[in-house]
């Protein structure tokens, strides 16, 4: 399998941004940051939204996952899961690496001053990441997540403008598969993604919906063959 390092590759970036003196008193900032670090290439990636992990010891922390055996995290268990039963192997990338996960809180970083900006710097750089990632397809856990990548933009006749645009993706619904695409990218477009609820947790999918959820995704890896 073929992998790159987020931190040799985006290090300076993403120290630049968490450096940068106009988001000094941008709340969670101060704690650093958590970013996944190896990244397997042409994988069933999963794009979660902030990290689940992290070291308390270290400010700056870049985590790898096991992919296999006991030492999975339980929080990537389903993961692991998803990736044997479709015999693909599977990545992980969270759109936000501010160490804050409660999720509830995020909004928080929106009413700060730059705090848009601050968020916006993140997402771009993790659009870079899963660029580089190339991801056969995409599974977004996280409903702020989806939001984030633009799935639910829209336009407000309200303000005038059109909302909730964020990273700006566009995507289609591809009736063949039975999932949509993402179209419009210069590097992304064609990839099948699907947008569901949390794996794990409270609020993870039902038995039935995560069962359907493997075989949809054993169907679309057929279809592209």
């Amino acid at each position: 399998m073929q992998q790159f390092s987020t931190k040799e590759k985006f290090e300076t970036d993403i120290n630049n941004i968490w450096d940068n003196p106009k988001y000094a008193d941008v709340p969670f900032r101060q704690y650093g940051y958590a970013i996944q670090d190896e990244i397997i290439t042409n994988a069933l990636l999963f794009i979660g939204l902030n990290p689940s992990r992290a070291d308390e010891h270290e400010m700056r922390f870049f985590y790898n996952n096991e992919q296999q055996g006991r030492k999975v995290h339980k929080y990537f268990l389903k993961f692991q899961d998803i990736s044997e039963s479709v015999n693909m192997p599977w990545a992980h990338f969270d759109l936000l690496f501010v160490r804050e996960t409660n999720q509830a809180n995020i909004p928080m970083l929106f009413h700060a001053q730059n705090g848009t900006d601050f968020v916006l710097d993140q997402l771009r750089l993790a659009e870079k990441v899963i660029e580089m990632a190339k991801p056969k397809i995409i599974v977004v856990n996280n409903t702020m997540a989806r939001w984030f990548l633009g799935k639910d933009r829209h336009f407000d006749p309200k303000t005038n403008r059109e909302e909730g645009v964020w990273l700006g993706w566009h995507f289609e619904f591809d009736h063949k598969i039975g999932t949509y695409r993402i179209v419009n990218h210069p590097k992304l477009s064609g990839v099948p993604i699907f947008f569901t609820s949390m794996l794990t947790g409270q609020r993870a999918l039902d038995r039935g919906s995560y069962e359907r959820l493997i075989w949809h995704i054993q169907f679309v890896m057929q279809a592209k063959d």
